[in-house]
């Protein structure tokens, strides 16, 4: 079957997509400066605010992704610069996601069961946390499934006019992420896995190699980074059977727990309504009967096939891609699976389309809605990352001006980002090595150098905090003993908080030199800096 969109539709046709498209936008900038920027955006911050010239070589020195979407974070900054405009860009390439969604069931179906699909990505919570995130997974996703959607126009049903536009899309998917690669791996077993492929494979692999050819000068730039990278501290232990299911978990149906609510969560979880095995039970059957029902269209010759095939290989080879590779080098985190959403909802509505009776189907089919807004709630309430806001409002309001210095190992940024809109911003100072961002370790010799930094830094400060990540790694956990050191020197310890969050305690420290004359502490206001609360529950449901 061809593709099925009509150029000249009457608008009653496409009045529900474009319903589908505003309150997908609508969601999406819901809230959207409600949580606190947190350590990888206020890394977004510090990219999209310096000249091209520093930007290209933060990106090859320092970050883990390529320019593109600092650059058009730039452009959203001149609109503010607040926690919204620095988020625009992922909201836009959410948005994208579900028109993107719409275009691909609409290669073998009608204009019915294609915003359907558009619904569920319109709907899903797991799209909503990205979409509110100023990092590149969005963004990246959006190119990354604009080029299977090409792809398959091209490829799949031999539209000649989508070869240009697919090199364009490989390319710009490339220069927001290097997790691209896992959209162009779906696209080549697809292409050496099917009949049509086949046919094409050897247009395929020109439009590639161009696509990489536009992106070789960026893996010039970057090619010592990689090596870097793959001695972070940031790299994780390869996942077990509960960090598996997880990420499943929030891929298919949500990023937090929906069974049961974590302590002090407004919102109550499933085992208020309903027994907590039942919950669970409903929890998988719902998404997955319609993912089982599609699989006997996987058979099948025409344009439904066609497109049962895109969508299964483009949510099922990342995450088998991403699994194997993580036993060498762990990279299982939700964040890289953005991109599998559009394929899941293609699939889903797929299975709805053999579901008989109709009745079950859209009883089914409002199920899974309902179930998808309860969860966009939870998440909207419930899911907050480190509390950079709070934490920056307290030491402002407690520290006399001007006589208070920050030290924060590694993660500075977001801390800059709040304190640059202080109308006396506090002094702070990251501890780390400057030739040295990432690594696993460093000598005795590089330890001695960034502890001196750090005690010149601080030397003429009556107060001192400290303000660190909880440390998941053994070189974490020691500079950050370093800058507990260098506060406490010639100074006593006034307070010790943990700053609760999902993504993981900020834990503060407040020196004094004793000599100073004490100033009484301002009362911050309830809404400015919160008791600190316990992160939400992260075990299954």
């Amino acid at each position: 079957m061809a593709d099925r969109a009509e150029p000249h539709s009457p608008f009653s046709e496409r009045a529900g997509i474009l319903l589908v498209l505003a309150a997908g936008l609508i969601l999406r900038v819901w809230h959207l400066g409600a949580r606190s920027v947190w350590t990888d955006e206020g890394s977004t911050w510090t990219a999209a605010t310096l000249p091209l010239r520093e930007l290209i070589r933060f990106c090859a020195e320092k970050d883990a992704s390529p320019p593109l979407y600092y650059l058009l974070t730039s452009l959203a900054l001149r609109f503010g610069d607040g926690e919204a405009p620095l988020r625009m860009v992922s909201v836009l390439a959410s948005v994208g996601l579900v028109w993107l969604t719409y275009r691909i069931a609409r290669l073998h179906a009608g204009t019915r069961e294609a915003t359907l699909a558009a619904a569920l990505v319109a709907l899903s919570p797991f799209q909503l946390l990205y979409a509110q995130e100023a990092r590149t997974y969005a963004l990246v996703a959006c190119f990354a499934v604009l080029a299977l959607y090409l792809f398959a126009r091209a490829v799949l049903f031999d539209r000649r006019r989508a070869w240009l536009p697919l090199i364009g899309a490989s390319a710009l998917a490339l220069y927001t992420q290097s997790i691209a690669l896992l959209g162009m791996g779906v696209q080549g077993a697809l292409a050496a896995g099917t009949a049509a492929g086949r046919r094409r494979f050897g247009r395929w692999t020109l439009a590639q190699a161009i696509a990489f050819a536009l992106y070789l000068p960026w893996m010039i730039v970057s090619l010592g980074q990689a090596g870097q990278l793959a001695e972070s501290h940031w790299y994780l232990r390869p996942p077990g059977p509960h960090g598996v299911f997880q990420v499943l978990r929030a891929a298919f149906l949500a990023p937090i727990p929906l069974v049961h609510a974590g302590p002090g969560a407004p919102a109550p979880g499933l085992d208020h309504l309903l027994p907590a095995p039942l919950a669970q039970a409903l929890l998988v059957m719902i998404p997955l009967v319609p993912l089982l029902l599609a699989l006997p269209a996987l058979r099948e010759r025409g344009a439904r096939g066609q497109v049962a095939r895109l969508a299964f290989a483009g949510f099922a080879l990342p995450l088998a891609a991403v699994l194997a590779v993580s036993r060498v080098a762990p990279l299982w985190l939700p964040r890289y699976f953005v991109l599998l959403t559009p394929m899941i909802a293609v699939a889903q509505t797929i299975g709805f389309q053999r579901m008989r009776p109709s009745g079950l189907a859209r009883a089914w089919v409002a199920a899974l809605l309902l179930l998808q807004t309860y969860a966009c709630v939870r998440v909207d309430w419930d899911y907050g990352k480190e509390r950079w806001r709070e934490v920056v409002a307290t030491i402002a309001a407690e520290s006399p001006a001007g006589r208070a210095a920050v030290l924060v190992p590694f993660d500075v940024d977001a801390f800059r980002f709040y304190d640059a809109k202080l109308p006396h911003p506090v002094a702070v100072f990251e501890v780390s090595h400057p030739d040295v961002p990432f690594d696993s370790d460093y000598t005795p010799r590089q330890l001695a150098e960034m502890e001196r930094e750090a005690r010149a830094r601080v030397a003429g400060h009556d107060e001192v905090w400290v303000v660190a990540r909880r440390p998941n790694s053994a070189i974490r956990a020691e500079v950050g003993a370093m800058a507990e050191r260098v506060a406490a020197a010639d100074r006593r310890l006034v307070s010790r908080t943990a700053w609760e969050s999902i993504g993981g305690p900020l834990d503060v420290s407040r020196y004094r030199r004793a000599t100073s004359t004490r100033v009484p502490p301002a009362a911050p206001p309830s809404s400015t800096a919160p008791p600190p609360v316990a992160p939400a529950e992260m075990g299954p449901g």
